[in-house]
């Protein structure tokens, strides 16, 4: 019943419906037709407004064409450009535009507008050329710059960096002719000349890159850098051309390894070692020479300066033309057209956008290797001759040739390090390390196994404790020098990469190896010295000292040795006269060294004495005091630390001090406290047995 009475009100409901979707479609349909035709509207506004911007752009465009006609009439180049910039701004669509091609031609000009642009263009280009270069023939700075910043406005600015980079190289090119023109007055004239070139590029590109940056953008610095790159290459190769023919570089390396080759001369030892007696004004020159005088060595060391000056200034200004170079082609990396041109440039030009192949860095390598040729030859003739005049004056330690000879290695050392050039470095100091060894030490060598021929003379032994003086005082002076030369490398090519610098110091550690040979051999020279001349004199020194001494004595035997003290005073007295020609002789390295060695016989065979003397209570006591007193002299002949030797005859004294034999453990085992032993069980039992008041029997029941 309730169903039937509901339908009514559906239907009503459905009819109510359907009008609401009517209503709605109908909406719709009105709203999308209204946006369709917006849609149309906005699209021919729009197209009214490109079409006014066309007009108006073709309008605009006829006014710069007439305002480049105008301005070239009244010779105004600078409105000119700047109107030819705004033209050739415009689209291509534009230009080249049914529109503008009726548009823009009158009757006074009737080409197309890009025909009229293409000749203006050209035709203007031209007279900024023409112009630019007028400019730089009167050196007019104003008017350089003038024209200069007009190409970029052309679209043309690779023309305006190639006629900049004409005009500053003319102005290299000018100065570089200038400088050769005149004849070689100063010792370093060609060095200089190349300094001068050098710095003439330098200051160019201070002062012109802010110009170039302002008109022509970032990163174009670099298309003149490269030029006046290739144009300071062609200058100083002509520089180091007239360098090499004025000073006869060629015919001088020529003659060097004429004599060089085909085998190395041993240089001659210094002589005969009689020549280092301490006679005033002796010498050993000979009248031969292993290196014949062929050239004045006062004029190959002026060269050699020459050439180190040219190596490092040339390694200084290529340094500086990388930094340069360097920061343009990281400005140019920031712009999509700028790295293109690097692409196109990377077969000539490396990643600094330098050239790959420099022809200054060509000539330079020619000029190392003619200085290694020659700074070979100047050393070894050098030390030849050091080694040749060498002598001896009195009071000194060493002979001449030790100062002499370390000059020259000095002066060698030095010059290869400014050439700010690693492997030269490298190569001198491997010729210098061979002339050391070969040539230098091997002289003393010979000298030293020939100096006893005559027997064990006094002059032979002073001969040869000068000979050892040479070679401890060459260590020190190498040590030295390598650490001075490594100060050198830091402060004078402080330029070169942290890679570099380490290969310097690298190769600088060479000579320790020649260091270390230096020592093999003086540890040698010294051990032979005091094996020959001092050891077989300790042992008899020992024994005359213990002449008529005994130390098993009575109270009043005692007194008597305690006030002679005759042991001490002979050991003292005959030791002095035995080291005293050594103390004044030799170096104190070398005093020192012997001194050890003896103090090492002299404790060894004391020893010995000790081991087979008998001792009593008084004795061991007077045994101890003369230890003591012979100790403390030893200690004072050196500075040395020779106390550690005296320590098994301190342990003796010890021992044959005991009041009794059970003492021993309260030093002993466990309760040894600081005390190190260095007597075996055996050699203290041993020496136990020394003292007559201790039983044997109960030595050996001790327990050790």
């Amino acid at each position: 019943m309730k169903t039937y009475r509901g339908r009514p009100q559906l239907g009503g409901l459905q009819h109510e419906s359907k009008s609401l979707v009517k209503i709605i479609s109908d909406t719709s349909g009105l709203a999308e037709s209204i946006s369709v035709k917006v849609r149309q509207l906005d699209l021919e506004q729009s197209r009214v407004q490109l079409a006014i911007k066309h007009v108006e752009d073709v309008q605009e465009l006829k006014f710069c064409i007439s305002g480049i006609q105008r301005a070239m009439e009244h010779l105004e180049y600078e409105d000119a450009a700047r109107h030819m910039h705004k033209a050739l701004g415009f689209d291509k669509r534009i230009l080249e535009g049914s529109f503008a091609e009726i548009s823009v031609p009158s009757a006074s000009n009737p080409e197309y507008p890009t025909v009229m642009l293409a000749n203006s263009k050209a035709k203007l280009l031209e007279i900024i050329s023409t112009e630019f270069e007028g400019a730089t023939q009167r050196q007019s700075e104003e008017d350089i710059t003038r024209y200069f910043k007009l190409f970029p406005l052309l679209g043309e600015e690779q023309v305006g960096l190639d006629k900049y980079s004409q005009f500053v190289c003319a102005i290299v090119s000018g100065k570089a002719q200038a400088s050769l023109a005149g004849p070689p007055k100063s010792p370093t004239f060609y060095a200089d000349t190349l300094i001068r070139l050098f710095e003439s590029v330098a200051v160019i590109i201070d002062q012109h890159q802010p110009v170039i940056e302002k008109f022509y953008g970032p990163g174009k610095m670099l298309r003149v850098i490269q030029r006046l790159q290739e144009e300071s290459d062609t200058r100083s190769r002509k520089v180091l051309e007239a360098f090499e023919e004025e000073r006869e570089i060629a015919r001088k390396v020529a003659e060097i390894k004429a004599f060089r080759e085909p085998k190395r001369t041993t240089l001659q030892s210094s002589g005969t070692i009689r020549s280092l007696t301490p006679q005033p004004g002796s010498s050993n020159m000979q009248q031969s020479s292993s290196i014949p005088e062929v050239i004045d060595p006062r004029e190959l060391d002026i060269n050699l300066n020459e050439m180190v000056l040219i190596s490092q200034r040339a390694h200084l200004y290529n340094r500086f033309l990388e930094s340069r170079a360097k920061s343009e082609v990281e400005q140019l990396k920031d712009d999509h057209a700028g790295e293109a041109l690097l692409e196109k440039q990377k077969d000539l030009h490396n990643e600094s956008g330098l050239l790959r192949v420099s022809g200054l860095s060509r000539k330079v390598e020619e000029v190392i290797d003619h200085y290694l040729a020659i700074e070979e030859f100047f050393l070894r003739r050098s030390v030849d001759r050091a080694m040749k005049i060498d002598e001896y004056d009195a009071g000194n330690q060493t002979s001449s040739c030790v100062d002499d000879v370390f000059y020259i290695l000095k002066k060698t050392i030095s010059r290869a390090v400014y050439t700010s050039n690693v492997d030269c470095l490298a190569a001198m100091i491997n010729f210098i390390k061979n002339t050391l060894e070969m040539d230098y030490i091997s002289g003393f060598q010979r000298n030293m196994a020939s100096v006893f021929s005559n027997g064990d003379t006094r002059d032979a032994r002073f001969q040869y404790m000068i000979l050892l003086n040479n070679v401890n005082v060459s260590i020190d002076y190498l040590e030295k020098l390598t650490v001075e030369i490594e100060q050198e490398c830091v402060s004078t090519i402080a330029s070169l990469s942290e890679h570099s610098l380490a290969k310097a110091k690298v190769v600088l550690s060479g000579l320790t190896g020649s260091s270390s040979k230096f020592k093999r051999i003086l540890n040698h020279g010294i051990e032979e010295l005091y094996e020959r001349t001092l050891k077989p004199r300790l042992r008899p020194l020992l024994q005359d000292s213990y002449k008529d001494i005994k130390y098993v004595v009575t109270d009043e035997e005692y007194a008597e040795q305690e006030a002679l003290n005759s042991f001490v005073n002979r050991f003292m007295s005959g030791l002095d006269n035995l080291v005293d020609a050594f103390k004044s002789t030799l170096t104190d390295d070398n005093y020192n060294q012997v001194i050890a060695n003896a103090v090492t016989t002299l404790t060894r065979t004391w020893e010995d004495i000790i081991f087979d003397t008998k001792f009593n209570k008084m004795g061991a006591i007077r045994f101890e005091k003369d230890l003591r007193a012979v100790g403390f002299y030893i200690v004072s002949l050196t500075s040395f630390p020779l106390r550690e030797k005296l320590t098994r005859l301190n342990q003796m004294a010890m021992l044959l001090d005991l009041e009794e034999l059970e003492d021993l453990y309260e030093i002993w085992g466990n309760n040894a406290g600081a005390i190190t032993w260095r007597l075996t069980d055996g050699e203290v039992r041993r020496i136990l047995r020394s003292r007559i008041d201790f039983h044997p029997e109960e030595v050996a029941r001790l327990k050790l």
